[in-house]
């Protein structure tokens, strides 16, 4: 059964407008930044007055998915599949359509892992994403771009989300280089308890955001 977990970002009368990226840049595979890039999986503004209040949700329910990514923003995906560890998939393209066949248990497939082969004719962008309610479209997290044909994905992902502040990317973009700006926020969502509440402050004497769980 896939793990739900939900991370509630709250502030109150911040004093400045933040945003918050969350992403998950921290990947045991080897290639980030030249194979393959995270996305910005969540932007999240909050105001100097008042409060906001923001849910982000974890399920570790995975999923390939073929993307269409435009000026380093995933547009749209065309098509997906739901996957578990140590199963495998195929991407074929007929008619200008594509598909990803049934998921199987493949040998091959490390037991951490999940596998997808492109066996459509041309090189293919191609996403792993999480799925957080059954029949709603994944959210992708990472992109693969322009996999071979004949080229194989053997990603283990690892739910380690960040946080930072003072960037400029957008919900769904491709993040192209490490993020430079101040990272406050670091969790494996494997092991947090199912529901937590983090806290956003500002401290003007120093000039400092800190985000801290309540």
């Amino acid at each position: 059964m896939a793990l739900v977990k939900t991370l509630t970002f709250e502030s109150t009368d911040l004093g400045i407008d933040v945003d918050i990226l969350l992403t998950f840049d921290d990947q045991p595979m080897a290639g980030m930044y030249k194979n393959y890039f995270p996305s910005a999986f969540a932007v999240r503004k909050f105001g100097p007055d008042g409060t906001y209040r923001s849910d982000i949700k974890y399920r570790s329910q995975f999923a390939f998915t073929k993307v269409v990514p435009s000026n380093d923003i995933i547009q749209s995906t065309l098509t997906y599949v739901s996957i578990n560890v140590g199963q495998s998939t195929i991407l074929t393209k007929e008619d200008d359509v594509y598909s990803f066949s049934d998921p199987k248990i493949d040998p091959s497939a490390p037991k951490n892992n999940i596998q997808c082969t492109n066996n459509a004719p041309s090189k293919e962008d191609i996403g792993v994403g999480l799925i957080e309610k059954d029949g709603e479209v994944p959210q992708t997290a990472l992109v693969w771009r322009g996999v071979e044909p004949e080229g194989k994905l053997i990603p283990e992902f690892t739910p380690i989300l960040r946080g930072y502040i003072g960037t400029d990317y957008k919900q769904d973009s491709l993040i192209r280089g490490q993020v430079e700006t101040d990272r406050l926020f670091e969790q494996n969502l494997d092991i947090l308890e199912d529901h937590t509440t983090w806290v956003i402050t500002y401290d003007p004497s120093i000039g400092v955001v800190s985000i801290d769980q309540k």
